[in-house]
């Protein structure tokens, strides 16, 4: 039996998934068999289809992500946004009250969020001093009589900026191979340096991907992110998706930004912002309210401040808003900077070296 089947959820192993429409319908020119309305809606534009319901799996879209991402597109599930990626994934395979995830401290929050929703256990892994993974920690097996499901990783991580070796995870998987899935969240992928964990899902099917097109393809309002994993590990996923899931005009962008024309133009703004982050980055090490800019693949910066509660009043005050992460044990005096444009950068350089 496969990983995916061993550890799905029991209300999963045996449900048979709505059967919409969309998704038996068959291939025809006139449809009647979902109850849509014949007639247009309002101000609907020419060649458009707004009165009709979306494809149940945008499969263009999948086959698009595929060929960017190298991989079959049948490893290839389209969801919407990198949070519904972490939410299908928890209601997939972690029973409430008797399971568990597990999360690098400081990480994302939404592993957290999502698995106290749902009523799963929380195991809590702290980062080193460096923001590195506690490999054999994270070797282990469950604790607390709870066992252990999903592993997150986020690479690179947020708010933290840095990136996790590869062979770190990759020592993970193998120590979880029969027990838990390793799922590393590469939302900032395209801004690092170091290589994707795509290659080994087929060595490691224990590995599960999470990507996304907010970030450095610059489509955050369109809710458009995918889950890269064995074919197995989608068809339990799959039994919890809605019968009508994404909208078509998301699917649309998605694929035009996934064009060899779209991918081009975001990687050229990849590396205007990587330019601006290294310059922006060398700035801030200049004022005297920073203590400490750290490395950064992503397209935002993490800055310790002698004091963090004087820096993000006096920015706020000036309608610059920036992420407080203090909450956080390991960052008592730190906020996250976004890569915005070059007037955004200035503007916020000139107002911090007013403090």
């Amino acid at each position: 039996m496969s990983l995916a089947k061993k550890l799905v959820v029991t209300t999963l192993k045996n449900l048979i998934p709505y059967q919409s429409a969309r998704r038996i319908g068959g291939m025809g020119q006139t449809y009647l068999n979902a109850n849509e309305s014949a007639f247009p809606p309002y101000q609907m534009p020419t060649r458009e289809t707004w009165n009709r319901y979306p494809d149940f799996l945008p499969s263009q879209l999948a086959r698009a992500y595929s060929r960017y991402a190298n991989v079959s597109p049948n490893n290839v599930l389209a969801v919407r946004g990198a949070d519904e990626a972490i939410d299908l994934l928890i209601r997939t395979y972690c029973e409430p009250n008797r399971d568990a995830i597990r999360i690098q401290d400081p990480t994302y929050s939404m592993y957290e969020f999502v698995a106290q929703a749902h009523g799963i256990a929380i195991e809590t892994i702290p980062l080193d001093d460096q923001f590195g993974l506690n490999v054999a920690a994270n070797q282990q097996a469950g604790t607390d009589g709870k066992r252990l499901k999903l592993v997150f990783i986020c690479n690179p991580n947020n708010p933290t900026g840095n990136l996790v070796p590869l062979r770190d995870i990759i020592r993970i998987a193998e120590a979880q191979r029969d027990r838990a899935f390793v799922v590393v969240d590469e939302a900032y992928i395209e801004y690092a340096s170091a290589e994707t964990l795509l290659p080994l899902l087929a060595e490691y099917p224990n590995l599960v991907v999470i990507r996304t097109l907010s970030k450095a393809f610059a489509l955050a309002a369109i809710r458009v992110g995918f889950i890269v994993a064995e074919e197995d590990v989608l068809e339990q996923i799959n039994k919890l998706i809605p019968p009508y899931p994404m909208p078509d005009e998301s699917a649309k962008i998605g694929i035009n930004a996934l064009s060899d024309t779209g991918i081009e133009y975001m990687r050229s703004c990849c590396e205007q912002i990587i330019a601006l982050r290294e310059q922006t980055r060398n700035e801030l090490m200049q004022l005297s309210s920073v203590e400490e800019v750290y490395d950064s693949q992503t397209n935002f910066l993490l800055v310790r401040f002698k004091k963090a509660s004087d820096a993000m009043k006096h920015l706020l005050s000036a309608g610059i808003v920036i992420r407080d992460q203090t909450h956080f044990m390991q960052l008592p005096q730190h906020l996250r900077i976004s890569i915005g444009v070059p007037e955004d950068m200035q503007e916020t350089l000139s107002h911090l070296q007013r403090l």
